[in-house]
């Protein structure tokens, strides 16, 4: 049946603690399935190549979530849901934030499909005040469920549904944080010249302020461990628009991370000056709290695809083995629990 969760008030600041795991002990220490090439190999190891996703599927026992907020989508959330349904097994959830910004009938539909579909769950959520503060509802919601995994997407098609199975991949083989990214070889940003140059302008200045190296600092297509996540939530964000998700990827930057390529379909050609002003401004910010850049090591290996006429065959990793024929970027911390 439907589930139809919905909170009271609104918030200044984004809570700091995060919610209790609801899984049982046999659940919670249940070992996961045996996946090829799913464990962590040591920097610079030859990586054997993982399952193919679906096999890799057949097999796996985590529990999924996709947090999606959404707002005014009637025309496409039938085929966006069913795109999605597609790579859920019977375990997973869809958590589909839904606030007062909605004014057609995009909760609706998602009440009735809900009915017959225990995956699909409403969460609606008045009290939101902003973008934010919608995926942090569904954060909460996810955890809560006790997901073992939980993958945030945009709910209106500008991230391809068909590449959930390559950030289940990810996460099979070792990683903590899996995240999308354009400016990888084998991804690519369909959309404006403008809102390219400040997306991957943004992730070259967020890298050289941070310290960090992920090619692709601001997508919001992104995979979390319980964890992981559970540490974002805790800790909050400061950005009440799209920067936050830069704050979240330089977190996730101290843990087990990669970078697994999507195709991007931008629908807006700018973005917004306010937007941008606050961005620059909490990057500021968070650039005096780092005191400075903190590299990590970084060791290139060749990728197990041929050459990508869109970027090169080359990707950095440390730790975690990339989901075969797909190029990939990660790396882990240089010294354990340090925080830059």
């Amino acid at each position: 049946m439907m589930t139809d969760t919905s909170g009271a008030g609104a918030e200044s600041r984004l809570p700091t603690g995060a919610p209790k795991d609801q899984r049982g002990p046999s659940e919670m220490n249940a070992p996961a399935p045996a996946v090829a090439g799913s464990a962590p190999n040591r920097a610079g190891d030859v990586v054997p190549p993982a399952e193919p996703a679906g096999a890799a599927a057949a097999v796996r026992h985590e529990r999924l979530a996709v947090v999606t907020p959404l707002a005014n989508e009637e025309d496409t959330i039938n085929v966006f849901l069913d795109r999605v349904l597609a790579h859920l097994l019977p375990q997973d959830r869809i958590f589909c934030v839904v606030d007062k910004i909605s004014s057609d009938n995009t909760r609706h539909i998602i009440t009735d499909r809900g009915a017959t579909d225990p995956r699909l769950v409403l969460v609606w959520a008045p009290e939101n005040r902003c973008v934010v503060d919608a995926y942090f509802r569904g954060y909460r919601e996810a955890l809560t469920y006790g997901a073992d995994w939980i993958l945030e997407m945009d709910g209106g098609l500008s991230h391809l549904p068909e590449e959930i199975p390559d950030f289940v991949a990810a996460m099979q083989n070792g990683a903590e944080y899996a995240g999308g990214s354009r400016f990888s070889a084998g991804g690519r940003h369909r959309g404006g010249i403008m809102r390219y140059s400040i997306s991957r302008g943004g992730s070259a200045l967020a890298n050289l302020l941070l310290g960090t190296q992920m090619r692709d600092m601001t997508s919001g297509y992104e995979c979390f461990t319980h964890a992981a996540l559970s540490e974002v939530v805790e800790k909050g964000v400061r950005s009440r628009a799209h920067f936050f998700q830069t704050e979240i990827r330089q977190m996730m930057h101290q843990r087990k991370w990669v970078e697994v390529p999507i195709e991007y379909s931008c629908p807006s050609k700018s973005v917004g000056k306010t937007s941008l002003k606050e961005a620059f401004v909490n990057l500021w910010q968070l650039y005096r709290e780092t005191k400075g850049p903190v590299r990590m090591g970084v060791q290139e290996i060749a990728a197990n695809q041929p050459n990508d006429s869109r970027g090169d065959n080359h990707s950095r990793t440390h730790g975690v083995p990339a989901p075969a024929g797909r190029n990939i970027t990660a790396a882990q911390p240089a010294t354990p629990g340090h925080r830059g």
